[in-house]
């Protein structure tokens, strides 16, 4: 399992969250909408960021402490899905073709 939590932090660290420019701040509802989408997804990275370095800390404290040296073999936790970030294009999902 710790195998699998450092595999997907080294996914979403590698991971360059876009920048928002100042010719998006001063935009119309287009580029307002393209900030909107920058930050959701940099959010997205972040949080999920941060619940793998927290799961990361617990098995660090666990393998520390002597209830796990005794119950290591019989708890398992299971992770959930990992869901990778995907920066979507306004266009697209609002209906309009990809030109």
């Amino acid at each position: 399992m710790e195998a699998e939590l450092k595999r997907r932090l080294t996914i979403l660290n590698g991971y360059k969250i876009p920048q928002i420019t100042q010719m998006q701040l001063r935009g119309g509802m287009q580029d307002r909408l393209k900030r909107q989408e920058l930050v959701r997804h940099g959010k997205n990275i972040n949080t999920q960021k941060k619940n793998i370095k927290e799961k990361l800390s617990l098995i660090e404290q666990a393998k520390e402490s002597e209830v796990f040296k005794t119950f290591s073999s019989q708890s398992t936790e299971v992770l959930d899905d990992f869901n990778e970030p995907v920066f979507r294009r306004i266009r697209s999902r609002r209906g309009f073709s990809n030109l």
